[in-house]
């Protein structure tokens, strides 16, 4: 059994949900371009389907003549087991952006090449076949980008760790792979003097000061940030329930709001749910924000700084200034001390070593140092 229409239409997939749905799709080189009506005898679904390939055209140029999709996916291969994990709770559960980011990492490994004198692609490889030594050459393909690399051996454990009537479909043999472990505090954090220029570039009562303002005394993610508006105001605190995780294991926030915040909200007119929105007036979607962001930070000549950049900028402002692992965990919605802990380790790192210098003695011979020139 296949997982794709046998058609007489080129470029389209068919895709049977969880619950049975049977859903259409366009598909042109290996990417999904778009969704299609679920009648394929409708004339909906014609006028749909030869508007999204008119559109698609220079795709299809580029892919050269279409290839039946119904051969392409074969059972108990690489690529059926993917389409296995995408149907499976564990990635129907995920936010709809990681959903996407993970199926564009398994649509690339689709499409390697087994080797270099070995044109055939990935997705046609029998699992019986697959081995440790495969799932390394995918990961070392990426070698160049190592978080990347270790990307891809992380969706590689899930998709190996699908199950199917409550039992694993095969051995996941992607844990023993090794993940390249490449150490790095992520993404660089803001300091004072970032944030003194972003205000001064782009000038109070911007939109863009509005946006670090925001997330300045409230650390918000992006995803947040897209819907915070006067609707999760409670008198002098917003309370809401934070995008993150919110199918899974959902976090309420309420978060007072800091006296300075309280007066930029007030040189903002509001005219939707959102304070953030578009120069048509409505709210961004979480995407379009985050690409809005990067490009105010590139505006200010800061291309290395991100929203997180910001998030992580505030941690650190309060973990210096005394604030608990509590606090952070209660401010920012973590549900553990293990995010906090890096803040407040730092921060008692920098306080005691203070504290040391200030305790060395070395019996009073230091003053020697002070009479150098003197006779």
């Amino acid at each position: 059994m296949t997982d794709v229409a046998n058609v007489d239409l080129p470029y389209v997939e068919k895709n049977k949900s969880r619950h049975l749905n049977v859903r259409y799709y366009l598909r042109i080189d290996g990417k999904r371009i778009c969704r299609l009506p679920d009648d394929i005898n409708s004339e909906e679904f014609a006028v749909a389907y030869w508007k999204a390939r008119k559109a698609a055209e220079p795709l299809m140029e580029r892919s050269g003549e279409p290839k039946p999709i119904s051969v392409i996916v074969k059972p108990n291969t690489f690529r059926w087991l993917c389409m296995e994990y995408m149907r499976s709770n564990a990635f129907t559960g995920l936010d709809k952006t990681t959903q996407d980011r993970r199926r564009n990492i398994i649509e690339a490994m689709w499409a390697e090449p087994l080797s270099d004198k070995d044109s055939r692609q990935y997705a046609d490889m029998p699992l019986p076949k697959i081995d440790v030594g495969n799932l390394e050459v995918l990961r070392d393909r990426k070698k160049e980008a190592p978080f990347a690399a270790d990307e891809r051996l992380k969706v590689l454990r899930q998709v190996f760790d699908t199950k199917k009537d409550g039992k694993a479909i095969v051995a996941n043999i992607a844990r023993l792979v090794e993940p390249f472990k490449v150490y790095s505090n992520g993404h660089e954090t803001a300091t004072p003097e970032n944030i003194a220029a972003f205000i001064e570039h782009h000038g109070i009562g911007s939109k863009a000061v509005l946006y670090v303002a925001i997330q300045m005394y409230t650390g918000f993610r992006v995803s947040d940030l897209a819907v915070i508006g006067p609707q999760h105001r409670r008198k002098d605190a917003f309370k809401l329930r934070l995008f993150k995780n919110r199918n899974r294991t959902p976090v309420d926030l309420e978060i007072a709001i800091h006296p300075i915040l309280d007066g930029v909200l007030t040189m903002h007119k509001v005219t939707d749910l959102t304070y953030l929105v578009t120069e048509f007036g409505k709210p961004f979607s979480v995407k379009g924000l985050g690409n809005r962001i990067s490009d105010w930070w590139r505006q200010a000549g800061m291309p290395h700084l991100t929203s997180h950049s910001v998030r992580k900028g505030l941690a650190t402002d309060v973990a210096h200034n005394e604030a608990t692992d509590n606090m952070l965990e209660s401010m920012f919605g973590w549900r553990d001390a293990k995010t906090s802990k890096i803040y407040t380790r730092d921060a008692n790192r920098a306080r005691l070593a203070r504290q040391a210098v200030a305790r060395i003695n070395w019996d009073g011979i230091g003053t020697k140092l002070l009479a150098v020139g003197e006779e």
